[in-house]
């Protein structure tokens, strides 16, 4: 029995270890490069699929950035946006991309989610927030969906895309997860305009 226990221990310990310089090894930072500029500078300005982001910063499997149109909309308004100074692009709107590994260490997925942020005015955020849900019916964009305490007091952080998940086959690949980016974020044009049009009613 002994040993048997021992062999499962030994066993769990070197997969524990493949996973672990699976994640070490991946092409995400590669990837994100090709996309963003190769010194991801906060507030480069690039182009996915025909529309215009700012890079907002970087963390582990994870990249922040801002669509330019939501920017403008939001300078519009004319509004010092307290509470948002050190989030991200320092606007109380961004968008994540963020890469996740399947339990086998070589394939895995890309999330591309949409936040409303830490505005620290709760009526900024729940009007922000009721006013993307509104539209998002009545355009019958059912990928738009916050959570139902998305807009209560005491809230900072209030994501609100769906069915926003792409495969990949290989986490090491740095040009399939750039490509798939790409895509995912492409793919959300439509959810992007809505937010860019709601925005300019404000």
């Amino acid at each position: 029995m002994k040993k048997h226990t021992r062999q499962l221990y030994l066993d769990s310990k070197k997969l524990l270890g493949l996973l672990a310089k699976a994640n070490a090894n991946t092409g995400f930072d590669s990837a994100i490069r090709s996309v963003f500029g190769s010194e991801l500078r906060p507030k480069q300005q690039v182009e996915i699929g025909g529309r215009h982001f700012l890079y907002a910063g970087s963390a582990k499997n994870l990249v922040a950035f801002l669509p330019i149109q939501w920017r403008d909309e939001l300078d519009k308004m004319g509004i010092v946006w307290k509470g948002c100074e050190r989030w991200w692009a320092g606007y109380p709107m961004i968008l994540l991309a963020e890469m996740r590994v399947s339990e086998d260490g070589i394939s895995g997925y890309l999330r591309l989610n949409a936040e409303v942020g830490p505005a620290s005015s709760h009526e900024v955020r729940k009007g922000m927030i009721e006013a993307i849900k509104t539209a998002a019916v009545a355009s019958n964009l059912d990928r738009i969906q916050f959570q139902p305490d998305a807009a209560e007091t005491g809230r900072l952080y209030s994501r609100f895309l769906r069915r926003n998940v792409i495969p990949l086959n290989d986490i090491t690949n740095s040009g399939e997860i750039q490509a798939q980016l790409k895509m995912l974020v492409s793919d959300f044009d439509p959810e992007l305009e809505l937010v860019a049009t709601v925005l300019g009613r404000r």
